[in-house]
């Protein structure tokens, strides 16, 4: 499975009445609040055996599906 498509999964287990597939503002819109931020990261954390440490942990890096697959590789790197 593609790393956007795990994170749409993900997204989905978190909220599953929204559509985050072409959203470019999730945390800036308000879409996840504080709570479901942190399950997103813990869940993003495990499922892709990355340690998300505090200084990724910014919107640019959560507004989108996009920007978090890259955050994902980047990490990894």
């Amino acid at each position: 499975m593609k790393e956007q498509e795990m994170i749409l999964s993900i997204l989905k287990e978190i909220k599953p009445t929204s559509d985050f597939s072409a959203t470019t503002d999730i945390i800036d819109g308000g879409y996840l609040d504080s709570i479901e931020l942190m399950g997103l990261i813990a869940l993003l954390s495990e499922r892709f055996e990355v340690e998300i440490d505090f200084d990724w942990i910014a919107p640019e890096h959560f507004n989108s599906v996009d920007a978090m697959a890259n955050m994902i590789k980047a990490i990894k790197q």
